[in-house]
């Protein structure tokens, strides 16, 4: 009986310590599957939008309005210019959207507002802000927004010269794409430092949505005039409009 017993306890003991190496086993698998992947972690939105941004300047605002089209314009065709692997929506789409969601030609862009965009565009990311020009200064905050959750990918500013407007958008546009985490190759130009040549430019896409590319193309040569730095810009904007 004494043997009987003393075969119990070791066979019980046995069973007790197998239990114990498999559910540490079992919690070290559960675990390891549990760790997300670096994919799960981040997953980088490849389908971007550049929205227009919003005029908040001091001086003379109803001048440098038109920026807020030229500024989205610039971006992405920084974005587009530099090898990196977004794919960049064409803007002529998106002023569609804005058209059809009536948000208007100088409409401010809320978060809400830019996710609804974003949704309509099959972008998976918008990047939307403001800008602010007081006296010889310009500051940029720019967002991106992932669209289909909500999550703030990047908030950030930038300021600067409002001569040197199209240098401040390469180094925006590189913020964005290091906030993507994805390559870009800026590409600096020479710029003259006239503020007037982006008004210009950007007064030359606003007749282009409005369907006068005379207009259009008059701004844009007095634009290349003042500084043919510009000219990457247009020639972007024109080839897409041919």
């Amino acid at each position: 009986m004494m043997k009987n017993f003393n075969t119990h306890v070791i066979t019980t003991l046995i069973l007790f310590l197998l239990f114990c190496g498999c559910a540490g086993v079992s919690k070290e698998i559960i675990q390891e599957d549990e760790k997300p992947s670096d994919a799960a972690v981040y997953q980088v939105p490849e389908t971007m939008a550049v929205l227009p941004f919003e005029n908040n300047s001091v001086t003379e605002p109803e001048k440098y309005a038109p920026l807020s089209k030229g500024l989205s314009a610039m971006l992405t065709t920084d974005l587009k210019n530099s090898n990196t692997t977004l794919q960049i929506i064409e803007r002529e789409k998106i002023q569609a959207i804005l058209k059809e969601i009536a948000l208007g030609q100088s409409g401010s862009v809320d978060q809400s507002t830019a996710v609804k965009a974003g949704k309509l565009l099959g972008a998976q990311s918008i990047v939307f802000g403001s800008f602010m020009v007081l006296g010889n200064n310009v500051r940029i905050d720019a967002r991106i927004i992932n669209v289909e959750t909500g999550e703030v990918l990047m908030a950030e500013f930038i300021t600067g010269d409002i001569g040197g407007f199209i240098n401040i958008a390469v180094d925006l546009a590189a913020k964005i794409a290091k906030s993507m985490k994805v390559a870009f190759n800026p590409v600096k130009v020479k710029s003259t430092g006239n503020p007037d040549a982006a008004i210009y430019f950007s007064q030359g896409l606003d007749a282009l949505d409005k369907g006068n590319k005379e207009e259009a193309n008059r701004l844009f040569l007095n634009c290349i005039k003042l500084d043919p730095a510009y000219k990457v810009q247009v020639d972007n904007v024109k080839g897409l409009t041919k």
